[in-house]
């Protein structure tokens, strides 16, 4: 049986430090402008009870992935395991993938320019008459798919969470942390009316807090 990869993000535990996003961003090499994780926050109460509450974002690595069908070079795909990987071989940076995202989880990597020759598709209009050296290949989390290749089965965003509140594992391995925590609580998905059938899952104590901190991860970018 193939695992199948899940992530969860437990809310009661956050503490808005951002070492996952900073950690993330050097992991990942992700440029100044773009965000493969990102923390949001959220205040509520008035004083003198007045309480700030966090919400780690990232991919959702879809199972209804709208961005897969949105890619003209099939370089967004799905991988057995469950994550949703971009190959930056055929990507020509188009961003409609991106465009499509409800999560606002991608952007174009300004720090590499597309290996593919942009040319070979004259029917997609976002690339036409441009040069490979203009044109950015997208990017996203993939819940650190090099680390998993390498056998380091965690994201880095898991291994330094100090506080713990990052889970990440097989979903066809009832033994795993990701299962367990799925088991003995409920959680809730990110704007999971879209329909897509996120991977993140979150434990939290009020669905108000996370409804409020609705905001896309990659936001004016």
């Amino acid at each position: 049986m193939s695992r199948q990869y899940a992530f969860i993000v437990d809310l009661r535990k956050c503490v808005g430090c951002g070492g996952c996003q900073v950690t993330c961003k050097q992991e990942n090499e992700v440029p100044f402008v773009g965000f493969r994780s990102r923390v949001e926050y959220v205040d509520a109460g008035k004083y003198p009870n007045p309480v700030r509450h966090f919400v780690p974002k990232l991919c959702n690595n879809c199972d209804d992935a709208p961005c897969i069908a949105a890619c003209p070079t099939g370089a967004t795909f799905k991988m057995e395991n469950g994550i949703v990987a971009v190959n930056r071989d055929t990507c020509i940076g188009c961003g409609r993938c991106a465009e499509m995202c409800p999560y606002g989880a991608r952007y174009l990597n300004q720090n590499l320019s597309i290996k593919n020759d942009p040319a070979k598709y004259p029917n997609v209009e976002e690339v036409r008459g441009k040069s490979k050296s203009s044109l950015h290949p997208v990017d996203k989390c993939d819940f650190c798919y090099h680390r998993i290749a390498a056998d380091i089965e965690e994201p880095t965003c898991v291994r330094n969470c100090p506080a713990h509140a990052r889970y990440f594992g097989d979903l066809n391995d009832p033994n795993s942390k990701v299962s367990q925590l799925l088991k003995d609580n409920p959680t809730i998905k990110w704007a999971d009316y879209f329909g897509t059938k996120p991977r993140v899952s979150y434990i939290a104590k009020d669905i108000k807090v996370f409804e409020m901190a609705d905001e896309l991860i990659n936001e004016g970018e």
